[in-house]
């Protein structure tokens, strides 16, 4: 049997889809039926829709490896972030912003040519495009376009900026314009979302965002866009007019069991090809000898939830969330912990994943507020006010709870804004931990959960204002909360 070292980092691999290796990430990644749209060149337009932890930047990775590997088109990997630094985006009307958007998203378009030609074009005056000219190259080629109205700018911008033009920078231009007559321009956008409050300001800038990326995709010949929004947020903006058109064009992230075991199997399984690919091992198959592979790097199977026979991939799969990232971290920590307590050791049993819950759910709550507290500045004592409490709640009993942890007789005013409105009643602290997953509705069967993102109306339901669902704080938080 090979060897497999459990605390080497690139076993459970990278946390963050973006910053893995691209061969890596490859390797072990597991396709999915319902993302065909996404990776399809044939589809110009299309966004990813998940929680995060669940590989919206993988896919953009992915993507990004594919396009360039065909060497046939100009990419441009972007976050959302960086868009916003190319400009202001202080007005809040929503036509205002999708056209200001396009202006944006043409101005790194250009930007990007630039940096092909060994040439900066950044400054506004070349690179800022106005709605007239965009107008104007309706139906041609992005590439073209953009070029021939950079060169027409040229005569005019100020006499400081000529003079750090090179002599030759229209004919570069021509030669580049006259070599990518016929290219395509990928423009992949992640985390546009990122910092959102439920608020107009921000529905209005991520809302308008998905109008312009929609319109410039199918006005210019040649522009394809890929983007990544987190569900909570997608969930927020549905209501808004011009998105009512968007269900073909969105993918959302779903992972189901199996998906989850393939996923973590096929890590393992890629890790011994990358270290041992003459073995016997590197030959297993992910889709019949998955327990084999568990069992290179696991102690299985386990007793869990009543069954003496299980597999530990349902313990993990347990703790995971449905995130691919969160199950990662777990294997990795159970790992050192493995080693900590016992270096000889080779391999991971149920009681180190055990000891590494409360550090593990210590970090589940530390996402939770990096994710989530820009919404809620109280998001820290709201998840504390569970400690030492029950596993499960009516809405009523929730209240109830939150009454006597969180209120405890403060006034109306002197509670925070939740996503940007103030705050109500007790319900409102409930549906916010229904949203950003702290708790779940627990189907009867005591195993299957509805999450926000399955039915985000759940908490204001009749259903639930008769206390006809019960709600269950995640297992993954439990020991650090102290929940038994």
């Amino acid at each position: 049997m090979v060897y497999i070292d459990i605390k080497d980092k690139d076993l459970f691999g990278n946390d963050a889809g973006e910053d893995e290796n691209i061969d890596i990430l490859n390797s072990y990644y597991i396709d999915n039926p319902d993302f065909e749209d996404f990776f399809d060149r044939s589809v110009r337009l299309n966004v990813v829709s998940a929680r995060k932890g669940m590989g919206k930047s993988a896919m953009i990775s992915r993507m990004a490896y594919k396009l360039e590997s065909a060497n046939d088109a100009l990419v441009i990997r972007v976050t959302g972030n960086s868009l916003l630094g190319l400009g202001d985006f202080q007005n809040q009307d929503q036509a205002y912003l999708e056209n200001y958007w396009k202006k944006i998203i043409c101005k790194k378009i250009i930007i990007e040519i630039g940096k092909s030609i060994g040439f900066a074009l950044s400054s506004d005056e070349i690179s800022m495009v106005e709605i007239s000219e965009l107008e104007g190259m309706k139906s041609k080629n992005i590439i073209g376009g953009l070029i021939s109205r950079v060169k027409g700018k040229i005569p005019f911008v100020n006499a400081e900026l000529k003079q750090s033009f090179p002599e030759n920078l229209e004919s570069v231009l021509q030669n580049y314009q006259d070599a990518n007559k016929d290219s395509n321009v990928w423009i992949l956008i992640d985390d546009i979302d990122a910092k959102y409050k439920d608020i107009e300001e921000y529905q209005a800038r991520v809302g308008s965002f998905f109008s312009a990326i929609r319109s410039l995709s199918f006005d210019m010949d040649n522009l394809n866009v890929r983007a990544s929004v987190r569900t909570d947020v997608w969930a927020n903006l549905r209501h808004l007019e011009d998105l009512d058109k968007w269900e073909q064009y969105l993918v959302e992230i779903f992972w189901t069991k199996r998906q989850l075991r393939d996923i973590l199997a096929n890590r393992i399984l890629a890790y011994v090809q990358r270290k041992n690919p003459e073995s016997k091992e590197a030959k297993l198959k992910i889709s019949r000898d998955y327990n084999q592979i568990f069992a290179l790097v696991f102690n299985t199977p386990i007793k869990w939830r009543g069954d003496h026979n299980a597999s530990i991939f349902d313990a993990i799969y347990s703790f995971s969330n449905k995130r691919p990232r969160w199950m990662g971290q777990l294997c990795r920590m159970a790992a050192v912990q493995t080693k900590k307590n016992n270096p000889n050791n080779k391999k991971i049993d149920l009681d180190y994943i055990n000891q590494i819950l409360d550090k593990y759910g210590k970090n589940r709550k530390n996402d939770l507020i990096k994710e989530h507290q820009h919404q809620f500045a109280e998001l820290d004592k709201l998840i504390d006010s569970f400690r030492a409490n029950g596993k499960t709640y009516t809405r009523s009993t929730l209240a109830n709870m939150f009454d006597e942890e969180f209120i405890r007789g403060r006034s109306l005013e002197s509670i925070s804004e939740i996503d940007g409105k103030s705050y109500a009643s007790l319900s409102d602290l409930g549906e916010f931990a229904f949203k950003i997953g702290l708790i779940s509705k627990i189907h009867d069967n005591g195993k299957n959960f509805t999450h926000f993102s399955d039915d985000p109306d759940l908490f204001r339901s009749n259903e639930n204002m008769d206390d006809r669902i019960t709600w269950s704080v995640h297992i993954a938080y439990r020991e650090f909360l102290n929940i038994h």
